[in-house]
């Protein structure tokens, strides 16, 4: 009775990676159930067991991934707003790095609208304070610049996560903040990675 919990969670984290595979790849509306079992070595009735079907699957992903990362926002960053827009960045930026193979396909044009508008909702905070307030912007004129950042920001992320090994995390959390604040970039955050080489 002992490893049921173990054994419980095991199925789920397989039925996931064979999803995660499946829809790496193609459409949700492309993927079966069939599919996803057959690639985890379950049968169908094991797969509903924890899951309606494959869009509860994705929204369940997608829940625990914007929970996990508010949670530790609240936890680890209390009242960031006041103190580093840098700090946040790095910090939302990394978690992210952590769920890369989530992140570059949910942040991307394939990724489903829901989890990119509940993402925008985690920052629009922030991007609201550091890059919009005391600009003398009309409510509209903020609110049509907010989702311009917003939605950049987002396109950024998604398309650095399919590589990170391009620009490492320092370097890409810098060229967001020069993108917000139109700084220019200080002479060591221009060497790429390899690029210092001989």
């Amino acid at each position: 009775m002992n490893k049921r919990p173990e054994l419980t969670e095991q199925t789920r984290r397989n039925l996931r990676t064979a999803f995660w595979s499946l829809y790496a790849q193609k459409p949700l509306e492309k993927i079966s159930v069939r599919e996803i079992t057959a690639l985890a070595g379950y049968n169908r009735g094991t797969f509903y067991l924890y899951y309606q079907d494959v869009y509860d699957l994705l929204n369940q992903i997608e829940d625990e991934l914007l929970d996990e990362l508010q949670q530790l926002l609240e936890q680890r960053l209390p009242g960031v707003l006041e103190h580093d827009l840098s700090e946040y960045m790095s910090f939302v930026v990394g978690i992210n790095l952590i769920h890369a193979e989530y992140g570059a396909v949910l942040l991307s044009s394939r990724g489903d609208p829901r989890f990119a508008a509940r993402f925008k909702e985690l920052l629009a905070p922030v991007l609201r304070r550091y890059v919009l307030d005391g600009k003398g912007f009309t409510d509209t004129e903020s609110e049509l610049l907010l989702e311009y950042h917003l939605s950049g920001l987002q396109a950024m992320l998604a398309r650095w996560l399919q590589d990170p090994g391009r620009m490492n995390l320092e370097q890409f959390v810098g060229l967001i903040l020069r993108m917000f604040t139109g700084e220019a970039p200080a002479p060591h955050t221009l060497e790429q990675k390899g690029e210092d080489k001989p």
